[in-house]
């Protein structure tokens, strides 16, 4: 069976730009670092974001196709 190849995300390249021995240390070694705290804080802003970011696009959607309805009524009317 092929050896899957590791993951390397986009937030770990800016991690590894920053430091790359700290990226070392986490990926290899799984340490945390000094502020475990702080990079939860981070995990969960950014999935809050994430979250708000689906939900406008969701409502733009919802928009544009009650334009398309309130256009088409117009139209017809």
């Amino acid at each position: 069976m092929a050896e899957r190849k590791p993951i390397i995300r986009a937030s770990e390249l800016g991690e590894y730009d920053f430091c790359a021995r700290a990226w070392w240390l986490r990926r290899e070694c799984g340490w945390e670092g000094r502020f475990p705290e702080r990079l939860a804080q981070g995990e969960a802003a950014h999935q809050r974001y994430g979250q708000d970011l689906q939900q406008s696009q969701w409502l733009r959607t919802v928009a544009i196709g009650l334009l398309v309805l309130a256009a088409l009524a117009l139209v017809l009317a």
